[in-house]
């Protein structure tokens, strides 16, 4: 079997995170081959859920499955009667697949797909006739990401903080991904914000939940954002504990090896606005530096062996040096191993995030 993932505007994340999810559940065998910098082909010898995939993945936009017979049989195949509504991304090749339709006595439209959406309300998905042809090899869409759910946990949500709560759901998912290794795990954010993580982790079915942050308005938004998710999307949800508390507190709270994953964006710094000395950048990176040391102390005690952690870093952009959080080789003389990071950054930002994997040893 073969497959296409179209990937997000990280694409590197986007790869790491179905490695990571591939592992989890696992997909032993198959081949990974990047065909464009956002455009993956895999090939395994199991079918995939693609539509169970999509659900889970923050960074694919679309997966498609490749099929062992000519465009213009498949489509009058998936829809023997009424009119063929299809799309391709070449619309010269659009429109000659038309004309053979009609020459075959079928009433066709041609749609270009702009975007995602555009296939997504056309419902190309269900009527299996979303078709893109990579090196003379024929697609077909199996499945599209929900971005407008996605959407609507970023901007619908009631409880937000334009100063503590800028994470992107997708990324967050992502996040989660890439370390998770079980159905349900026991999951920390010991710096909440609004919850966007908790949220993601939350719609990933994850129940064992447990989030802090020293901001009573944090707190606050966040059981607001999981009071709505839980009624928006009619999830269930036993229990969850969210503490106002400083991270050096927790282990007054939490028991000692009790959790299996922690996933975090801690706070990061002042907003940048591109005009600061690289003094000041410097003096923030030091700062920031005692306080996820001091952090990762607490989280030694309460994760579990073998416990993992993904925690984002921030790297400062001045004129042409990224100045960043140095404690890595501090870090593993606590008890953890690490992972080299994945960078997460938009063209003109001058902050970049740095997503680190550890693992207690």
């Amino acid at each position: 079997m073969k497959y296409l993932f179209f990937l997000g505007h990280q694409p590197h994340l986007s790869t790491a995170e179905i490695e990571a999810v591939f592992q989890y559940t696992n997909l032993q065998t198959y081949k990974l081959t990047n065909l464009q910098t956002d455009l993956l082909a895999i090939e395994t010898k199991a079918k995939l859920n693609c539509e169970k995939l999509i659900k889970t993945l923050g960074g694919t936009i679309k997966i498609a499955e490749k099929i062992n017979k000519d465009i213009v049989k498949h489509l009058i195949e998936a829809r023997p009667e009424g009119k063929i509504e299809f799309s391709v991304a070449n619309q010269k090749q659009g429109l000659q697949i038309k004309r053979e339709l009609k020459e075959r006595g079928h009433s066709a439209r041609y749609i270009e797909p702009k975007n995602t959406a555009t296939i997504l309300h056309s419902n190309l998905v269900e009527k299996q006739s979303d078709i893109t042809i990579v090196n003379d090899e024929v697609f077909v869409t199996r499945a599209i990401q929900d971005i407008e759910g996605f959407s609507e946990r970023d901007y619908g949500r009631p409880g937000t903080d334009s100063l503590s709560g800028m994470l992107p759901p997708k990324l967050a998912r992502i996040m989660i991904n890439l370390v998770r290794t079980s159905d349900n795990p026991v999951l920390l954010d010991p710096f909440c914000g609004s919850g966007t993580i908790l949220t993601e982790a939350l719609s990933l079915g994850i129940t064992n939940l447990t989030g802090s942050d020293i901001s009573q308005k944090a707190i606050a938004d966040t059981k607001q954002n999981i009071s709505w998710l839980t009624k928006t999307y009619n999830l269930q949800l036993t229990t969850y504990n969210l503490y106002e508390s400083n991270v050096l507190n927790l282990p007054t709270k939490l028991s000692p090896a009790s959790l299996d994953l922690i996933v975090t964006e801690p706070y990061l710094g002042k907003p940048l606005r591109g005009l600061e000395k690289r003094e000041e950048l410097v003096d923030q990176a030091r700062n920031l530096a005692e306080l996820y040391l001091n952090a990762f102390h607490v989280f030694y005690r309460l994760l579990k062996p073998g416990g993992s952690i993904v925690m984002i870093f921030p790297k400062y952009q001045y004129k042409n040096e990224w100045i960043r959080v140095e404690i890595l080789e501090k870090i593993k003389k606590i008890g953890f191993e690490a992972q080299p990071p994945l960078t997460y950054h938009r063209p003109g930002q001058h902050l970049a995030r740095e997503i680190w994997r550890f693992k207690k040893t």
